[in-house]
């Protein structure tokens, strides 16, 4: 049964499902240029839909593409298709978001995280649809490509196994002498075409009258089923073939017989002729495996046949196969309207030009225009006459240009030059050209049209060197130059504020990190059985100068990016430890909880830090406890797992943060060397009203409980959950309710009411 291929649509939006399971279907399917017939599968829970893709691969199926909505509740967008590409790596994974999400969707697709994004709501349904369909022809000519380079390193490999035999006849006999061999048959031959008749031409335990005289009809049935077939049968009936009436005694015999055929990658192959083997040694009938045997000899054989039998046929034949390699790859890397390079082509160039420029110390500048009022166009003059403007544009900006110079469509109206060697001032003089160029009068059905373009200029190095940043640079000079009306402009990144804003950020952690700029508020944890004070959790906090109070969210993923996360751990660590060196000095002797990141987690160095920094501050090491969550853990288990186990056997405490939400199991959470684990607070928030939320936390504590573990209740926002906890038997509970993160100097009083 052959595999079915899917394109599952998730999406929160019930009218826009309802859309796309009318549209997808009729117009995807229906698509002439398609390669694949598709089943359309839709979805409003991105969680089920991973449910979805597993079912569907654990049946042996194909899941091309996948469209997501950005904002749905369960899961963002760009977060379910990451997951996706766990389970299905090779899909196409496409995002619809709206404008506020843009910048999200284009650091992703830079970030090969992302095929395509659209943004809601769907303004052109045909551009969609256009879009999907070239996307899944990319898919299939991938898919394609990979089989026939398979199959033309296997034809290379056959050639040479056999390349050593010189004479036509040796080739024969060997053939038939290792088939006789691995299938253990005492009677075979290999027949060729001669005219409409198939002739002995090599044999073992045949008499020399019956290869002399033996024949088959090239039409007969026999021969057409094997052909018709391309692989072994096996025939019990021997009225059509002449000598069998001579070597078969009986009609319990199997014979076997398998066509020999140039193994080409066309549609129609030639038939060489057909190998026949009959009479096991062992008696035993004939096998699936047999027959696989044979049609494996068969093939093999029959390349290293058509070698010496027409050595200019094959040559043909694989000068065919590599021109239909190559043309896949040139649908695969170019515009089929316009002929142009394609974004994927566009950033391959982009890699190599990179690289150049460095060895030939120079740089280069990337151009990227969009078509003004394309879209009011292509609607008032029809998708057909839309498309003769854009084939023009392309045309006319390849006869404007050298021909050295690259140009690219890599969007419905959006185009791109890639020119070396240029200074502002000759690139800005170069757009107003290109410019011209574009706005010479279309004729259009006896019309005269006029179309106007913005152009963005991004220049490598000066604006990055990677392919995916340069093209984003110069898009976000093109749209400032369509906003502000000048036609052209080139990319600053005082105009750029996601990416200013970024960098600023970047540079002034670094900074804050050094000059001992930040913070520490501290969370308490009490134990529910007394209410006294359990501990403290450390967390950073940081005003920015220029932007004022940041959330940890808003830097803290900055800082695991870009490696910063280790020297803010050792910041954080090593103030949480002189506090609680001076609380300790005043007789409270409260331990002290910090959360560690997966670089931390990856970091063998650790250790040794925390320990010269426990020495420094003379704090027992059972007064520091070192938060991880389930993924952290997980993402490199050998080397975290080895981590962990220097840690606690130095006397530190060990906590698995937000438990429940990662994806660790229990057999492996037993080997942790863990003392608590803490509740996520998205399963405390419902007790006292959710029976399903207090089955879970019940379980846990149970669960935690049965292990040995401390069991540690966070998010506690009321007295309803804070009692519900007591009765469940949680031995530590953290939150509002009990306080928020307060500054060292309001510890201590909070302290001091607690103890």
């Amino acid at each position: 049964m052959s595999e079915e291929q899917y394109i599952l649509c998730v999406d929160d939006d019930g009218n826009f499902l309802k859309s796309m399971e009318f549209l997808l279907p009729e117009k995807v399917n229906k698509s002439g240029d398609q390669m694949a017939w598709y089943r359309c599968l839709f979805s409003d829970n991105p969680l089920n839909a991973l449910d979805t893709i597993k079912d569907i691969n654990s049946e042996g199926d194909i899941v091309a593409m996948i469209i997501s909505d950005q904002k749905m509740p369960q899961m963002k967008g760009i977060e379910f298709l990451m997951e996706t590409r766990k389970m299905c790596p090779d899909s196409i994974r496409v995002l619809l978001t709206g404008y506020a999400g843009l910048e999200s969707a284009i650091s992703a697709i830079n970030n090969n995280l992302l095929d395509k994004y659209f943004t809601k709501p769907i303004e052109d349904e045909n551009d969609l649809i256009l879009n999907i369909n070239h996307l899944l022809q990319r898919f299939q000519m991938k898919r394609t490509i990979t089989d026939q380079g398979k199959l033309i390193h296997d034809l290379y490999t056959f050639s040479n196994v056999l390349n050593s035999i010189e004479s036509f006849q040796d080739t024969l006999d060997y053939t038939v002498a290792f088939a006789e061999a691995t299938l253990k048959c005492s009677r075979i031959s290999i027949m060729l075409c001669e005219g409409d008749m198939l002739k002995i031409k090599a044999a073992r335990g045949l008499p020399d009258e019956v290869i002399q005289s033996a024949g088959i009809p090239v039409g007969g049935r026999i021969a057409g089923e094997v052909f018709q077939s391309k692989k072994a049968i096996i025939a019990r009936t021997t009225d059509e073939i002449p000598y069998t009436d001579k070597v078969v005694n009986s009609e319990s015999d199997s014979f076997i017989s398998a066509p020999i055929l140039y193994a080409g990658l066309t549609s129609s192959d030639h038939p060489l002729g057909v190998i026949n083997v009959t009479d096991k040694a062992d008696n035993n009938p004939f096998t699936e495996a047999d027959m696989e045997t044979l049609t494996y000899i068969a093939n093999t054989a029959s390349i290293a046949i058509h070698n010496q039998f027409n050595h200019i046929k094959l040559q043909q034949a694989y000068s065919e196969t590599r021109t239909q390699a190559a043309t896949l790859k040139y649908q695969m890397t170019h515009d089929p309207l316009t002929g142009l390079s394609n974004r994927m082509h566009l950033q391959d160039i982009l890699q190599h030009a990179v690289i150049s420029r460095r060895h030939e110390d120079s740089g280069f500048c990337m151009f990227l225009m969009d078509l003004d009022n394309f879209k009011e166009m292509n609607d008032t003059l029809g998708h057909h006459n839309g498309d003769i403007i854009l084939q023009e544009v392309a045309s006319r900006l390849q006869h404007f240009l050298d021909k050295s110079e690259i140009v690219a469509r890599i969007g419905g109206d959006e185009f791109a030059v890639l020119m070396k060697g240029l200074s502002r001032d000759e690139a800005s003089s170069m757009a107003g050209k290109i410019m011209e160029t574009i706005r010479r009068p279309f004729s259009i059905e006896g019309m005269t049209l006029q179309v106007d373009a913005s152009i963005g200029m991004s220049f490598c190095p000066e604006h990055g060197e990677e392919p995916g940043l340069i093209i984003q640079r110069a898009e976000v000079a093109m749209y400032l130059a369509k906003r502000s009306g000048e036609g052209f402009g080139i990319y600053s990144a005082e105009n750029d504020p996601y990416n200013s804003r970024r960098l600023v950020i970047i540079s002034d952690l670094r900074k804050a990190i050094d000059d001992d700029q930040l913070r520490l508020y501290y969370q308490p944890k009490i134990a529910l059985d007394t209410g006294r004070i359990a501990g403290v959790e450390a967390l950073v906090r940081w005003k920015h100068p220029e932007y004022g109070f940041l959330p940890p969210d808003q830097f803290i993923p900055i800082a695991e990016q870009t490696g910063l996360i280790k020297p803010l751990t050792i910041w954080v660590l090593n103030e949480a430890l002189r506090q609680c060196r001076a609380r300790c000095d005043n007789n409270i002797n409260v331990g002290v909880a910090v959360n560690l990141s997966v670089r931390n987690l990856q970091d063998i160095q650790l250790p040794a830090q925390i320990a010269e920094l426990l020495k420094k501050w003379d704090i027992s090491p059972d007064l520091l406890e070192l938060e991880i969550t389930e993924s952290v853990v997980m993402s490199n288990p050998e080397i975290s797992m080895e981590i962990l186990r220097q840690l606690s056997a130095m006397g530190i405490r060990l906590s698995i943060d937000d438990f429940g939400t990662g994806h660790s199991s229990l057999a492996y959470l037993n080997k942790l060397p863990v003392n608590e684990i803490k509740i996520d607070k998205s399963f405390i928030k419902g007790l006292g009203t959710n029976n399903s939320d207090d089955m879970i936390v019940r379980a846990t504590i149970e669960l935690g409980h049965n292990l040995g573990f401390t069991v540690v209740a966070e998010g506690v926002e009321s007295k309803v959950i804070l009692d519900r906890l007591k009765h469940l038997g949680c031995n530590v509970a953290q939150g509002f309710f009990i306080s928020p993160p307060i500054p060292q100097e309001d510890l201590n009083i909070w302290i001091s009411n607690h103890c």
